[in-house]
């Protein structure tokens, strides 16, 4: 309690003395800038506008700065001259230690490096402050050259993008004597377009090239000028010629010429190609072509093999040459293309079985007329062994769970560039206890798979030539999974075959679209052991719904499928880009017999089922590191044919870490049928224990985020959404999913959070509470039950979520 007391009080002092009176430590002169804002704009992007601030003001919250009394607080603790002399005394001692090394030069460098590491660093803090300085802002005191630069820069801006006539210009606004805020105003007028293209072009072939091209010119007649759009219509004209032989092409050589005196708020573009000093460009054509599998080893001569006019050459052939065939673009008689090029080292990267790998031309003499090119093909074997070790902790039901998992992945096991994964994982994870409110359980969950992939999509009667420039993939799975708990152990064997592609917008953009066909898929689901009062539980609740739904997925079942999934992707990991995502997901179960073949394995629970679950996610870059993202996550699923239950592990279910965080991991639902309630001390509670298995899906997800500091985020986000069954219940009324109501049964809650960004993963703490819950009895509205002080403890109305990566 005292340290409590203690860390308050510091909390205080610092935002209390060094944020509340921001200009307390200000020149009689000086103001402090706080805001910049861009007013007027109609069709140009605001934060197009914001990036060209020249002086970044300090950052306002509630009235207050934190982030400048954070670099206030830290600067009493900063001593540069301190760091100087640390600065010159590691100097000091290193020289010593290197005299007292004397010619033992690896130890002299060992030396050297131990504390120019140590002098780095101080050099680094001596530049940016302490810890605290650097996570907060100095104060942002108004400069008004860096504001007349600003002005400047939108200038050339708005210029670059058409708009000539344009006016902008700023106006500052003084308040609390010292705290400045500018408004620029900008008036963009009318936009130059452009109104006639031409060409002045010598060479007749690369004329004739670019006219036969024209209808997918980056500029036409209409559009507003855009320097950018002229830089990308260049890169298009070079990598057309690139594309056609033309080997010694360079960008220099294209230009443009802006005539805007003809006539009023309009360009004419004339495209020049100009000639080398020979007088026209000369086109390649590739002679030979050798494709190199192994690192050099001088004075010991490669075996060749030649296969479709490719010499492969090697000191030991390790790869199938009719499978490389498959990954190169380049042969005898083409003229030299950069495309072709970027294709064929894409494709071998794409195989996971090389290193590296290159592309390099080298001119050979032909005649007056005729220019020769040979291409190397330079492959560097990546480790024949892969070993890959995770390790973590997962925090659920305000208890760790740790999990460990081991994978070896073994490269072209076969000679084919064939990849071979073998995964071991096992782990802990705390859970509500089903047959006992009022305790927590450990699930003990371990399991392993091995995958094994071909660089082709292995299908009877074809050459294995389908879908070859899509970075075809065939991968035969097998694996199996042990989950033990408390009230139930089952156990999971699988076997599955996929199809996998990718397509992207152009050949040399990263693939966008991922398709996965999996016509084969095998489930035997076993379970070993129920307990008494499980199964007790389960036929309560049978009797109770009127169905046998929930009883009859707890049995030992066979489940077989096949599924196709499209992904739809422009993002990257870091989720920093304006971009879309779309899946979708078709399942159809157990429809073997519709096939002609009755599969039934002794005394297992078959199933035949649908399912489609499509999920769109949109994400918007605000600038300055701020984010708008949502979420809009949909799904049905249901028994066919004579089949009567959907297989649990089928269903779907909400609430959790990526779904409506208020709630806990699969507790949300169904519709406004409140599970169970309870008696506690004579008040009635809900009762959030029981997991909520759905055949509707219906949840939504919107969320601002913002950086904080350095690598540390935050969010602000807002989660809606229910699970409901198809059909009507009598059991359980307001189960079911009907058009009338559904939109009353959409569960909402908000919350903020806290993100640490560390490059290579992202960890997530969500705190999250209820706001509208369509189960509750009496006001559906709770957000007013939220208590800051049980943040920590169990409770119903707040859930906190850690997670690994974003929620979407």
């Amino acid at each position: 309690m005292r340290l409590r007391v203690y860390i308050y009080a510091l909390v205080i002092t610092i935002f209390g003395l060094y944020g509340c009176i921001p200009t307390r430590y200000l020149g009689e002169d000086e103001k402090l800038l706080v805001s910049i804002q861009p007013k007027g704009l109609k069709e140009v992007d605001p934060t197009a506008i914001q990036a060209l601030y020249q002086q970044e003001p300090n950052r306002i919250v509630l009235g207050s700065a934190p982030y400048l009394a954070l670099y206030n607080f830290g600067k009493k603790f900063y001593d540069p001259q301190k760091i100087q002399e640390k600065i010159d005394s590691q100097r000091a001692k290193a020289k010593l230690k290197i005299e007292e090394a004397g010619t033992d030069s690896a130890k002299v460098q060992k030396i050297r490096t131990k504390f120019d590491n140590r002098i780095d660093r101080l050099q680094e803090k001596k530049k940016e402050g302490n810890f605290l300085m650097q996570i907060g802002e100095p104060p942002a005191i108004y400069d008004s050259t860096a504001m007349a630069r600003t002005m400047d820069q939108i200038d050339i801006y708005l210029n670059s993008i058409g708009y000539f006539n344009h006016e902008a210009s700023f106006t500052k606004d003084v308040e609390k004597d010292k705290l400045m805020y500018v408004t620029i105003n900008i008036d963009e007028n009318i936009p130059y377009r452009f109104s006639d293209l031409s060409y002045s072009i010598p060479d007749t072939a690369i004329l004739h090239i670019v006219q036969a091209n024209a209808g997918r010119s980056l500029l036409q007649v209409g559009q507003i000028y855009n320097e950018e759009q002229l830089s990308q219509e260049r890169d298009r004209l070079y990598n057309l010629l690139k594309n056609r032989g033309y080997y010694d092409f360079a960008r220099a050589y294209i230009e443009f010429e802006v005539d805007t005196s003809f006539s009023a708020h309009t360009a004419q573009v004339q495209t020049i190609i100009q000639s080398p000093d020979q007088g026209e460009h000369n086109v390649y054509t590739i002679k030979d072509v050798y494709f190199k599998t192994d690192v050099d080893r001088f004075g010991i001569p490669r075996d060749t093999i030649s296969f479709k006019g490719i010499d492969y050459v090697a000191y030991r052939h390790k790869y199938s040459t009719e499978i490389l065939d498959k990954k190169v673009d380049i042969y005898p008689g083409q003229p030299y293309s950069q495309l072709r090029t970027a294709t064929t080292q894409r494709k071998l990267s794409n195989l996971d079985v090389f290193q590296f790998n290159n592309v390099q031309y080298k001119k050979i003499q032909g005649t007056d007329s005729t220019y020769f090119l040979n291409a190397y093909i330079n492959a560097i074997p990546a480790k024949k062994f892969q070993e890959t070790t995770e390790i973590g902790m997962n925090f659920t039901e305000r208890r760790p769970g740790p999990f460990a998992s081991i994978r070896l992945r073994v490269r072209n096991v076969f000679s084919g560039a064939e990849n071979l994964d073998i995964g071991l994982r096992g782990g802990y994870e705390a859970q509500i206890g089903i047959t006992d409110d009022d305790q927590t359980v450990i699930i003990k969950e371990f399991g392993g798979n091995v995958a094994l992939s071909f660089p082709v999509i292995l299908v009877p009667f074809t050459n294995k030539n389908l879908l070859s420039d899509f970075s075809p993939r065939t991968r035969f799975y097998t694996g199996y999974t042990n989950e033990d708990r408390r009230e139930y152990q089952r156990t999971n064997y699988e076997l599955g075959l996929d199809y996998i592609w990718q397509r992207a917008r152009t050949p040399l953009q990263p693939p966008i679209m991922q398709y996965i066909f999996s016509p084969v898929n095998i489930n035997i689901i076993q379970v070993g052991r129920i307990s008494e009062a499980f199964q007790n539980r389960l036929e309560q609740d049978s009797l109770n719904r009127g169905s046998r739904s929930l009883a009859e997925s707890f049995k030992s079942a066979f489940i077989s499928y096949m599924s196709f999934n499209f992904i739809y992707n422009t993002n990257d990991f870091t989720q920093s880009r304006n971009a879309r995502y779309f899946r979708t997901l078709v399942e159809l179960g157990g429809i073997t017999q519709q096939l002609g073949l009755d599969v039934n394995i002794g005394n297992l629970r078959t199933f035949q089922y649908g399912k489609i679950n499509p999920d769109y996610r949109r994400y918007i870059p605000l600038g300055n590191q701020r984010y708008f993202a949502y979420r809009l996550n949909t799904g049905v699923a249901s028994p066919l044919f004579s089949s009567n239950v959907l297989p649990y592990d089928k269903h779907f279910f909400a609430g959790g870490a990526s779904s409506v965080r208020a709630w806990q991991s699969r507790r949300l639902g169904l519709g406004s049928f409140p599970a169970t309630y309870t008696t506690v001390d004579g008040d009635t509670i809900r009762d959030f224990i029981s997991e909520q298995p759905g055949e509707v899906l219906l949840e939504g997800s919107a969320e601002y985020r913002f950086n904080i500091f350095s690598f540390l985020n935050g969010a602000l986000f807002v989660d809606a959404g229910n699970v409901w069954l198809l059909k009507e219940d009598a059991g359980r009324p307001g189960a079911n999913f009907a058009f009338n109501r559904f939109y009353k049964e959409i569960a909402v809650g908000t919350g903020f959070g806290i993100r640490f960004d560390l490059s290579v993963v992202v960890l997530r703490f969500d705190l999250a509470t209820k706001v509208y819950d369509p189960t509750a009895r009496g006001s559906r509205f709770v957000f007013d039950e939220f208590k800051f002080s049980q943040i920590l403890t169990r409770n119903n109305q707040t859930s906190l979520n850690i997670g690994i990566g974003y929620p979407f």
